[in-house]
Order: structure tokens, then C-alpha cells, then sequence
């Protein structure tokens, strides 16, 4: 009898050992590892465009010092905190795909359960969310205030003919990020190919393969002073201060965001609004929506519907 007790204790308390091991266990799966599978998964179906945000949120859990999928809390809260509080919807759309992620990785087996289910509570609101889509240009005041805030700024006027070329072009950032000296020729710039988020060029923009605008003389003048006298025609035109390629969170968080919030009285918006009020005032100075949708890359419906800032105080023309 006393033989059968140990035995059964020392049964128990290896049951015991094993719930505590399988309880352990749950989710100890690295969640980078699990991601970059879904990202291949996902691969086979989306267009290589489509992939940006795929590639930018593994480069940020690569940073991130939690790496477990059970560790899905903390993630979530080092995401905020890497966030700087600019938008929330940058931060819902990791959280909605890092979600997908892990309930596939629950119907395939790899996951016992998805920890990121409900997570979207720990994404805070603020009052600067704001997504690309949202419509809140600039007035063209505000707008040459920023340009010359810009140049005046002792640490960030290396960006100041970025920022006028996209304020008066309203070409998209990866797509400016992507020229080189070969797409210029006699006032005309021909975009054909875009700069992703992981730092490769990939051909095509985001609507087409390519469109071409005749820029003004001021853009020109804006060009030819950034050009250097040995630059090569496979050069690109805007590069990081130490070279290669400028990364455009960075230059949103730091540079951007900074100048912007020297202003007490010019709200701050997303630097893709650069975009959004170069439109609007395209429109507002007598250009056909059809003439300006060639020019950015959209369609006149899309220039309405997403783009185009407040017309009202434009004047009607007399009949």
C-alpha cells in the first residue's frame, strides 16, 4: 500500500511537472519567426506593393525586446511607446495584421491560441491621429511657412527641398525618395519606380507604370541646387545626409515632427498631407481635376474623394 502511494505521489508530481512544462510551453513561439512564415504565406497572393507594411512590422519586432507570442501584452505596449503618440492608425493596422498573423498561426497548428485577440484596447487615441487618408491640407500660407521653417532650421534644412518638392508636386514620398538624375530631362520628370519601406526600389508607382509632369521653374531651380557637379545619372536626388536612402519614418518622427511643432499656430498634420495640399491648391489655382490626376498619379474620382481640401473659398465665375 505505502509502495503503491509513492508511486502514485511520484506520478502525481510528474503529471504535476508536465501541465507546468505544456503551460510553458503554450506560445513560446518567436514571433518574428512566425511572422516572417505568414509574410511568406501572404506572399503568394498580394502584390509585391502590398507587402510594405508585411516588411515594416518586421523590421520593428526585430527591435523589440519581447519576443514571444505569449508576450503579446508587452508587445503591444513597447509598439505605443515606439510610436511617439503621432497616429493611431499606423498602429491599428500593425496590430490588425500581427493579429491575422496569429490566428494563422493557430488554424495551422503553430499556435495553441492568439494572445493579440482584443489587444486593439492597449492602441491609445490622441489628438493627432490621423491617417494618409484623412483630408487636412495646409493653406498655402501655413504651407510656405513650413518650407521656409524648413531652410531656416539649423539642424533639419538638409530636407528643406524634399519638403518643397513634395508641397508643389504632390507626388507620393516613395516615389520622390526613388528618382534619379536620369528620370529629369528638359523640365521633365518621369516617375516609374518607387522606394518600399524595406529599403528596395521596386519598379512602377503605386497606380501605374509610370507618368511624367513638366514641373515649374522654381522646382527646376530647386533641383539643380541639389545637384552636385559629378552626380551620375544613376544617382537619386534626395539622399540621407551620410548617403543611401532617406528613411522616411525617421524623417517623419524627428525631422518633421519637430519643425512642424515649433509652429503655436499651425496644427500639426502628417507629413502626407504634403501630398494632400498640393492638390488641393492645383485645383483651387483653375487646374482641370483630369490635368491634375495625371499629374499625381490618381484618378479624378480618387482626387474628390481623398484628396481634395476645402474649396469654399474659391470664387464661382461669372456666367
Amino acid at each position: 500500500m505505502q509502495g503503491r502511494t509513492k508511486e502514485a505521489a511520484i506520478q502525481d508530481a510528474e503529471e504535476a511537472k508536465a501541465i507546468v512544462a505544456a503551460r510553458l510551453s503554450v506560445n513560446a513561439v518567436d514571433l518574428l519567426q512566425l511572422f516572417e512564415d505568414f509574410t511568406q504565406f501572404k506572399s503568394k497572393t498580394l502584390a509585391s506593393n502590398s507587402m510594405i507594411d508585411y516588411n515594416r512590422i518586421q523590421n520593428k519586432l526585430r527591435k523589440c525586446p519581447h519576443k514571444l507570442v505569449r508576450e503579446a501584452v508587452y508587445v503591444m505596449q513597447w509598439l505605443v511607446s515606439d510610436h511617439n503618440g503621432t497616429s493611431t492608425s499606423s498602429l491599428e493596422k500593425q496590430w490588425k495584421l500581427i493579429n491575422a498573423c496569429c490566428k494563422w498561426g493557430v488554424s495551422t497548428g503553430k499556435l495553441q491560441s492568439n494572445p493579440f485577440d482584443g489587444l486593439s484596447n492597449l492602441i491609445p487615441s490622441t489628438k493627432n491621429t490621423q491617417s494618409q487618408d484623412e483630408i487636412k491640407p495646409f493653406t498655402n500660407s501655413e504651407r510656405k511657412r513650413v518650407i521656409q521653417a524648413f531652410y531656416a532650421s539649423d539642424r533639419y534644412s538638409y530636407y528643406a527641398p524634399l519638403v518643397e518638392f513634395l508641397f508643389s508636386t504632390g507626388c507620393r514620398p516613395e516615389e520622390a525618395l526613388a528618382l534619379q538624375w536620369k528620370h529629369i530631362k528638359e523640365g521633365k520628370i518621369t516617375f516609374c519606380q518607387r522606394l518600399t519601406a524595406s529599403g528596395v526600389i521596386e519598379q512602377g508607382t503605386k497606380t501605374q507604370k509610370r507618368r511624367s509632369i513638366t514641373v515649374n521653374s522654381r522646382i527646376l531651380s530647386v533641383l539643380n541646387e541639389i545637384k552636385i557637379t559629378d552626380a551620375l545619372q544613376n544617382d537619386y536626388l534626395f539622399t540621407a545626409k551620410k548617403g543611401g536612402f532617406i528613411d522616411w519614418h525617421n524623417f517623419s518622427n524627428r525631422a518633421w515632427k519637430t519643425v512642424l511643432k515649433s509652429f503655436d499656430d499651425i496644427e500639426y498634420r502628417n507629413p502626407y498631407q504634403m501630398r494632400h495640399t498640393a492638390i488641393t491648391e492645383m485645383i483651387k489655382s483653375g487646374n482641370d481635376s483630369v490635368v491634375v490626376a495625371r499629374w499625381v498619379g490618381n484618378s479624378p474620382n480618387m482626387i474628390s474623394k481623398k484628396y481634395l481640401g476645402d474649396v469654399s473659398d474659391i470664387v464661382m465665375p461669372d456666367n
